[in-house]
């Protein structure tokens, strides 16, 4: 019997080393993705986001007897908790193959939350076709306080 008792103890021991070495590779593999989530943690602020939601993005419709875009409406939303005084916002329309973009700059006190809705005199100047940009992005954001965000593409 004594015999047989080694041969179970033997059979069951590697079972016990083998869960072991699971255990460990479970609080390894744990420790390591929490490692990885605490350094893009910290690497994430440098590349903040767009304080501005743009809702909508449009070319306005001709005055009637005329063929000239009448402006460009914006519709946006300030996201955060600071006051803006002033949003640039980079738009393309009609020319995207050329990649050529206008800007232009709404200047007012903005609340954060508020839906603003201004148009906005760019493209103008320019034949109607069509309401659809082919971009639009903020680009800079002054705040009430005197500080700025610069769009990281924009630099």
């Amino acid at each position: 019997m004594a015999y047989k008792e080694k041969q179970h103890t033997a059979y069951f021991v590697p079972f016990r080393r083998e869960k072991t070495r699971m255990k460990s590779l479970r609080r390894l593999s744990a420790v390591g993705i929490i490692g990885i989530a605490a350094a893009t943690a910290s690497i994430a602020p440098a590349q903040a986001a767009a304080p501005i939601l743009i809702k909508s993005c449009t070319v306005v419709k001709p005055k009637p007897m005329s063929h000239m875009a009448n402006g460009t409406n914006i519709v946006y939303v300030i996201l955060g908790h600071k006051t803006a005084a002033s949003v640039t916002f980079a738009v393309g329309y009609r020319n995207a193959s050329m990649h050529y973009l206008r800007r232009v700059t709404d200047v007012g006190t903005f609340s954060p939350g508020a839906t603003i809705s201004h148009t906005l005199s760019l493209y103008n100047d320019v034949t109607y076709a069509g309401s659809q940009t082919s971009a639009c992005m903020p680009v800079q954001v002054k705040w009430a306080g005197g500080t700025v965000w610069v769009a990281p593409s924009s630099h």
